[in-house]
């Protein structure tokens, strides 16, 4: 275990057409930083397969990364179903906003939904979950006062503000927890029980009912454990997708202790980079 304090940076995505997402993060106010260029030994380290050259469009979204990767020489495989939210490598970026029907109304255009519209559940919390044009999950997220980390109450003038998890599937939340905290050294921040009608909606799933769990390292972005109760998991999981796959993610984890990259794999298949 680490002895200084991990953190989750943010998300990498594939996309095999590079300029497919550019109308999404224009919109949502995403901040273009410098591209990196990964020769094939550097891109075989950072994604475990031969995958040629990689190249890294890095955004900013408040102080949350977003890493849009493409690989030049690698053949796009056959578009595949993403399957339901239950289908154990779903994964999606959370991006929490000032106004949810708002900013809702302003991503129409450049995705497809997965919530039939955007839902408010009995806590007050607000969520809408949509697919980008590259097939990724992503969800739109509001905290009323008194709810979520202090800094989405800051007065501010961005809609968008910036990514407060990312969720992913999982089979077995025992299990999920002795990795990502008890080998990762991440801390178990929240745990809850959803349910009834507006989960129902925001799943696009029948009868919905999903136990979570957020972790997370001292403040910042966290990732959130999805463990669906009804319907129960399904296949495939996040190790059949390869790095050019467009469903492909990783979770982007800040080590200052590591002297180079690792790429980790957790119990469901989903993906992390630890770097310095």
């Amino acid at each position: 275990m680490s002895s200084q304090p991990r953190s989750i940076e943010g998300v990498a995505f594939s996309a095999p057409q590079s300029q497919a997402l550019e109308p999404l993060l224009d919109a949502l106010g995403a901040v273009a930083q410098p591209q990196q260029c990964l020769d094939q030994k550097a891109a075989a380290q950072r994604f475990g397969n031969s995958v040629g050259r990689a190249e890294i469009n890095p955004f900013l979204l408040g102080h949350e990364r977003i890493e849009i990767i493409h690989f030049p020489d690698a053949p796009t495989r056959h578009k595949v179903d993403p399957g339901p939210s239950n289908t154990l490598w779903f994964q999606h970026v959370a991006i929490v906003v000032r106004d949810l029907l708002k900013a809702a109304e302003r991503l129409v255009p450049f995705v497809t939904p997965i919530s039939a519209a955007p839902q408010f559940l009995p806590n007050g919390v607000g969520a809408w979950k949509f697919r980008n044009a590259c097939g990724h999950a992503m969800e739109l997220l509001f905290f009323p006062d008194g709810m979520g980390d202090p800094r989405w109450h800051e007065s501010g003038e961005n809609l968008f503000q910036g990514l407060d998890h990312s969720a992913i599937a999982i089979a077995d939340t025992d299990r999920s927890l002795r990795f990502y905290v008890g080998e990762l050294g991440l801390n178990l921040r929240y745990a809850s029980y959803n349910n009834g009608v507006e989960q129902q909606r925001l799943d696009d799933l029948d009868a919905a009912e999903v136990v979570i769990h957020g972790v997370g390292g001292g403040t910042g972005c966290g990732v959130e454990f999805l463990r669906y109760v009804q319907p129960e998991p399904i296949g495939p999981s996040s190790l059949d997708l390869q790095p050019q796959d467009a469903l492909y993610a990783q979770i982007l984890v800040k080590d200052a202790t590591l002297k180079a990259g690792q790429l980790l794999v957790d119990p469901d298949g989903h993906r992390l980079w630890l770097h310095p």
